[in-house]
Formats: structure tokens, C-alpha cells, sequence
């Protein structure tokens, strides 16, 4: 299982969210992305080194390193948002 670490701004972006999809996202997080990362998709382009997991109209963007075992959550957002 992978260490899983979350920016300050994901966290205040977190806040600004829905009660029901907070609970989803935070779940996500915690069951299906610390354990299996590479489930994620993998995005394109200038996101290319980046993955994403959908949760409802919701995305969240994180990174993987597997030399120390981590993911970084690097943005939550609405899918209109998430890859500006």
C-alpha cells in the first residue's frame, strides 16, 4: 500500500466540496488509490507524468513514485476545472 500524500491546497479545496462527494472523494483516496495507483487513468500531454480518478463530476490528479512508495495528490476539483 502506498503512502499517500496530500497538498495544503487539496485539502482546502476539499472543504469547498459537497458533504456527499467529500465522503467519496477522502474514501477514493484512502481504499482505492493507496492501493492500487496504476488503476487510475493516465493523462496526456503537458499531464503526461499524472494520473486521475473520477468520482462523480469530480477528479482528482495525483502523481506516483515508487522509489519511496508515495502518491501525491496534487489536485480535487470539478471536471470543468480539473486540468487548467
Amino acid at each position: 500500500m502506498y503512502k499517500v500524500k496530500i497538498n495544503k491546497q487539496v485539502l482546502k479545496d476539499i472543504k469547498h466540496i459537497d458533504k456527499k462527494y467529500k465522503k467519496k472523494i477522502i474514501e477514493t483516496i484512502e481504499e482505492k488509490i493507496a492501493k492500487e495507483p496504476y488503476k487510475g487513468k493516465k493523462l496526456a500531454g503537458n499531464l503526461s507524468p499524472f494520473y486521475r480518478w473520477r468520482v462523480g463530476d469530480y477528479r482528482i490528479i495525483y502523481s506516483i513514485n515508487d522509489d519511496i512508495i508515495e502518491i501525491e495528490i496534487i489536485k480535487v476539483s470539478h471536471r470543468q476545472g480539473a486540468y487548467k
